[in-house]
């Protein structure tokens, strides 16, 4: 049990490191190209791994054996893993500090503890409680742009780290409740599948251009193998071994992952008040983590007796 635990935190702690620096070279990336360019590049590496990584392993044939009644879940996870991805990569490319895009994204633990209570009827704390407060105090304090009116309130690209992290706990809730006989490798094979027939209709319709510089190139394959393949795969993996909410605050703290990393490649800090706000924030995400924990050995414990 023990030797899980610890594989388990070790996957998520690589799986943390590789997303800090999606942030980071993703960034760098859509500094040289457009959107619409960087998407369909970064899920045409991705999905030619995953697919490479599904045949090796013998995928396909575990598919083919998946009930159709659950065929269904493919492009319901694909439409959210669109909106998402979308949404994420528009915050990164509208947020001029990378760090205070992964400071935001602390978001999502709060609004999926929010959702399993909705839809799972999951138990909810008081612990849990007070954690919410806090991750949404640190998120205000982390997106103030340090004007009070409130049309200018918050810095440029909050609404889209809101909008992504909504759309990420809705995926995940479904996960939970929906499916448990998918392995990792078919999870994001399917998830890139739909990302790149999304983004290459996108940059057919609009006519992108195809020109890429070689640094462009360079960041956005790295984005590539990260985000699609490395970073979600370590993920899914170290889930199998951990409950999600020990692995959600090990994933906190890639906000202060990403200030070293970003201000080697940009030279560039994210504000006193900002790093403070991510702080409050990551606590937060401990304290709700704790409160999940607590529930869970409250169940286990329950049903030994």
């Amino acid at each position: 049990m023990q030797a899980k635990i610890v594989k388990g935190y070790f996957y998520t702690i690589l799986a943390t490191v590789a997303f800090s620096n999606v942030y980071v070279f993703s960034k760098s990336a859509l500094n040289e190209i457009s959107l619409p360019q960087f998407l369909f590049l970064m899920c045409s590496v991705g999905f030619a791994i995953n697919l490479a990584n599904l045949a090796a392993k013998g995928g396909f044939t575990t598919l083919s054996k998946v009930p159709r009644t659950m065929w269904w879940i493919f492009p319901t996870l694909g439409f959210l893993e669109i909106f998402t991805v979308s949404t994420f990569y528009a915050a990164v490319n509208a947020i001029p500090q990378p760090a205070v895009t992964g400071f935001l994204g602390n978001l999502f633990p709060l609004f999926t503890t929010i959702m399993g209570i909705v839809f799972l009827k999951e138990r909810f704390s008081l612990i849990e409680t007070a954690g919410i407060i806090i991750v949404f105090t640190g998120a205000l304090l982390t997106s103030f742009s340090g004007n009070l009116t409130l049309k200018d309130f918050f810095i440029p690209g909050v609404g889209l780290v809101v909008l992504n992290c909504l759309g990420a706990s809705i995926a995940t809730v479904i996960v939970r409740a929906k499916v448990n006989n998918l392995t990792p490798e078919i999870l994001s094979f399917n998830r890139t599948f739909w990302l790149l027939l999304f983004f290459s209709a996108w940059v057919i319709h609009t006519g992108t251009s195809f020109t890429f510089t070689p640094g462009a190139i360079t960041n956005t394959i790295i984005a590539g193998i990260l985000d699609p393949v490395l970073a979600i795969l370590l993920v899914y993996k170290a889930y199998q071994y951990i409950e999600a909410s020990r692995g959600t605050i090990i994933q906190s703290t890639k906000g202060i992952i990403i200030i070293p990393i970003a201000f080697l490649i940009f030279g560039t800090l994210p504000l006193p008040h900002q790093v403070a706000g991510g702080v409050i924030a990551m606590i937060g995400v401990a304290i709700i983590g704790l409160g999940q924990h607590t529930v869970n050995l409250r169940r286990e414990n329950g049903s030994t007796k």
